[in-house]
């Protein structure tokens, strides 16, 4: 089975900041791998 949403059904704006929706993924990926290192860090100073 394929499955084709309508051309209607796709977003063809940009995104309200960095330009491109790759470069807003970038920045959720990197703020979430910090946020992983902080909370592993912090883990091993008070374990």
């Amino acid at each position: 089975m394929n499955f084709k949403l309508p051309p209607e059904a796709y977003d063809s704006e940009p995104p309200p900041m960095l330009k491109k929706w790759r470069n807003v993924y970038i920045v959720v990926l990197g703020w979430l791998a910090l946020l992983i290192l902080l909370f592993y860090a912090f883990t091993r100073y008070f374990a």
